[in-house]
């Protein structure tokens, strides 16, 4: 069975369009964000009829599928969520500047742990936790057809930019700032 994951970043929201860091804030996407989703999905930027949804829980990721997906089931899996920006949560460059420990946290390349928060290398494995139920979710729903055909699963995964930036640097093998994503960008990747 072959997987190909179309990962999509959620709409806008007002903390994205202000340049803040956004990870277990619940914050919905603004007018904007979802008129600029309802314009990509006119466009046919996205899968039109996936075989399977798939989304982080967080509210501006469940409001994009319900936009791009009104009809189908979509699975929610907690693994998918952004990155915990731990002290950083809610504030902006300008906010940080001059912030020690932000500071150190550039110096570092994004790479050492926030304080309270995540480093990279253990929020990609908890992403990649989620890519595995993915794939099992996807092989337990499709067995029954993959013993007598090649079986091709088209999933959409609703996410976040950190979330595409995880999968990506692990699945193409490159650096996780390689795959920086803007809102409603969409990049398919095989499972």
């Amino acid at each position: 069975m072959k997987v190909n994951l179309f990962l999509v970043r959620h709409g806008k929201t007002k903390e994205n369009e202000e340049g803040r860091y956004i990870g277990r804030t619940d914050s919905g996407i603004s007018d904007g964000g979802a008129e600029e989703i309802q314009r990509l999905k006119e466009k046919g930027v996205y899968p039109a009829e996936p075989d399977l949804v798939f989304s982080s829980p967080m509210k501006r990721c469940i409001q994009t599928s319900r936009i791009l997906y009104p009809d189908q089931n979509i699975i929610v899996l907690s693994e998918l969520k952004e990155i915990n920006f731990g002290i950083f949560e809610g504030k902006n460059y300008e906010e940080l500047n001059g912030d020690t420990d932000y500071q150190k946290w550039i110096n570092s390349g994004g790479k050492s742990t926030i304080p309270k928060g995540e480093s990279v290398k253990v929020f990609t494995k908890r992403v990649m936790g989620g890519m595995s139920h993915i794939r099992e979710y996807c092989s337990r729903f499709y067995e029954p057809r993959s013993k007598t055909v090649d079986v091709v699963v088209n999933a959409v995964l609703i996410c976040h930019g950190g979330t595409i930036m995880a999968v990506r640097s692990i699945l193409e093998k490159g650096d996780y700032f390689d795959y920086l994503s803007e809102n409603g960008a969409c990049h398919m990747v095989e499972l």
